[in-house]
Parts: structure tokens; sequence; C-alpha cells
């Protein structure tokens, strides 16, 4: 399925050097979370700028300070799903300090998602924090060419469909019959059923002869 997202857009405007970071949010990020039914509000939500209350994460013996504050982080049912950072078109997403920082943000222990992104126009990078390569990486004028990479992924349901099959399984007790557990039912005593008695005339006065 193809979005046709940026068939309208000038891809040119990115050499422009007055196209900067807020452009590439509002002109091409925010027309992006649409498509995949992200919005400010609801269940699946946007969640813009969160600050940490402890901006440093542990790495190993060594304490790492986040001081880049991702520009999206969603929500879905709930539960933080993945961050995304906006860079402007001359900025490197593939590596270096934009690439870390996103990284730490998302491990932080107020954060906890399995997939950080960065996007300055040009290309779009997902990763997952336990791997060290992208997960996807493209130049945005491709995007109906991993648009179905994108929702595989990143989309709400994606993610719903993960916290299912995260849940553990229920356990139910063993059917296997046990043969030793039998307990055999208690002999029933059957009581004497007492004789009936006769209210009748009696044999003895009917076979009486009677002079």
């Amino acid at each position: 399925m193809q979005s046709n997202l940026y068939q309208d857009f000038d891809f040119s405007l990115l050499n422009d050097p007055e196209f900067k970071e807020d452009s590439v949010r509002e002109e091409l990020i925010l027309p992006f979370l649409k498509m995949l039914n992200y919005k400010p509000f609801g269940k699946n939500r946007i969640i813009r700028s969160k600050t940490l209350t402890h901006p440093y994460v542990k790495t190993g013996a060594s304490r790492r300070n986040v001081t880049s504050i991702p520009d999206y982080l969603f929500e879905v049912n709930g539960e933080y799903s993945w961050v995304l950072d906006a860079k402007g078109p001359n900025e490197d997403i593939k590596s270096g300090e934009h690439l870390e920082q996103a990284y730490f943000y998302a491990i932080h222990p107020e954060i906890r998602v399995n997939y950080f992104a960065l996007c300055n126009g040009r290309a779009f990078l997902l990763q997952k924090v336990n791997e060290k390569t992208p997960t996807l990486y493209f130049h945005l004028e491709e995007l109906d060419n991993y648009w179905h990479n994108i929702k595989q992924f990143l989309s709400p349901d994606a993610f719903v469909q993960e916290s299912i099959l995260a849940e553990p399984e229920e356990e139910y007790p063993s059917t296997e019959f046990d043969y030793d557990a039998i307990q055999l039912p208690k002999p029933v005593m059957v009581k004497k059923q007492a004789a009936k008695r006769h209210f009748g005339v009696h044999g003895y006065f009917t076979k009486q002869a009677w002079k």
C-alpha cells in the first residue's frame, strides 16, 4: 500500500538555509504521524518534548547525562511505545551525538521503549535499543516503498499486538489422571427393612369353624 504522503512536497526545499528543524517537524513529520493515526489526544497519543525527572542513565559503571529531549514520545493504550527526534536537514542522524542521545532517552527508566527514531527531512532512521544497526533507514522521498515496513513496526496496532504477545500465558492445572490418588468410596451399610405390620383380620380368626 502506498501512502502518497509527500507527492506534492518539493524536496529541493531542504537545500534552503531557512528550512530548518521546525520546518521538518511541521511539513514532513506531522503529516507522517497523522498518517499513522497518532494524535495529541486519545489512546494513540503524541507527547511533545517530555522532560525527565532524573536526566541521566547508568550504563555499566558510568552515568551518562541525557542532554537532548526527543521531540516526540508516543503512547499507545496508556503505555509508551517509541520516540522520535526531529533534526535539521543538514544534521547527521546515522551516527554521533544525536543518535546517542535518542538511544539514552529511549532506555531511560522513566521511558523504557524498544524503538527510537530520527528524521532530518532527508532521511528516516529507526533502530531497536538492543541492536547495533538500524531496523530501517531510507530517504524520505522513497517513503512509499517503505510504508508497509513503517506500519509493521510503528503503527499503534503493531504495539497493541506486541503487548498481547508479551502477556504471559495462563497456566492451567494438569489434566493427567492420577490413579494412585484415587480414594475408594466408603462401604454402604444396608439396613434391613422392618417387616410390615398387618392391621387387617388375622387368618387365625378367619379359619375358625363356627358352630
